[in-house]
């Protein structure tokens, strides 16, 4: 889910401003996660939007760093975070290389 803001459109108490409490926040994780949604972020409207204008195809893949069910704060070890970085750039490469072998 593409939201406009890192903190209020991703319902975190760690920002600036925060007009949520902590059961606020966890019943809108609760419904976004009900309505299938598993990964928040907020850059992707922008790069669709600009694709659009300019009439390029245009994909988003996200990487999912924390279970916001259970915190906001990344606790993972850096080897960890390499791997996830890693992820969506062997998933395009595998899907670009397969669009080339049946072109």
């Amino acid at each position: 889910m593409c939201t406009l803001d890192f903190y209020e459109g991703q319902g975190r108490l760690d920002g600036a401003l925060c007009s949520y409490t902590e059961k606020d926040k966890q019943q809108y994780l609760r419904a976004a996660y009900e309505a299938g949604i598993r990964n928040i972020e907020m850059e992707s409207s922008v790069l669709a939007a600009m694709c659009n204008a300019c009439g390029l195809p245009a994909a988003v893949v996200c990487v999912t760093l924390l279970d916001r069910l259970e915190g906001d704060q990344i606790s993972s070890p850096h080897e960890v975070l390499a791997e996830y970085q890693q992820r969506p750039q062997r998933l395009v490469g595998r899907f670009i290389k397969k669009c080339l072998s049946a072109a």
